[in-house]
């Protein structure tokens, strides 16, 4: 896949999230897709990332995201953003909830067949953290 496509594919994915579209979300995906949240674990598969992605939707945070650079490889993209969350339980303890926080968020996503076939997140849990206890 080219950049623009592997893009292409990306963009799709982060504007269904936005939508809370599960749907648009698992056409960006290959049947045996693997979505890995760093501390979660790795789920396999359309029916276990759809159980995920409907507990995250669930939550009804609101997030903005600004783009701050990405990578291209043959098959992957590295895509960080500076995320700004409105945050809507006790994730990260009772303290938390109602705060806003920006923290550094790192997507590195492989490619098959035109769709996302793993898709690794990171996020900045030492800044967010910080930014809740004070």
């Amino acid at each position: 896949m080219t950049p623009a496509e592997m893009d292409a594919v990306l963009d799709r994915h982060f504007a269904a999230e936005a939508a809370h579209d599960l749907e648009g979300v698992l056409a960006t995906l290959t049947p045996d897709a693997e979505h890995d949240v760093a501390g979660q674990g790795v789920l396999v598969g359309h029916e276990a990332i759809a159980e995920r992605y409907r507990v995250l939707f669930a939550q009804g945070d609101e997030e903005k995201y600004e783009p701050v650079r990405r990578y291209h490889g043959d098959d992957f993209v590295v895509d960080e953003v500076l995320a700004t969350q409105l945050i809507a339980n006790d994730d990260f303890g009772p303290q938390a909830r109602g705060k806003t926080v920006t923290y550094r968020l790192l997507h590195v996503c492989e490619f098959r067949d035109g769709l996302m076939t793993r898709e690794n997140v990171w996020l900045d849990l030492a800044g967010i953290m910080a930014q809740v206890s004070s």
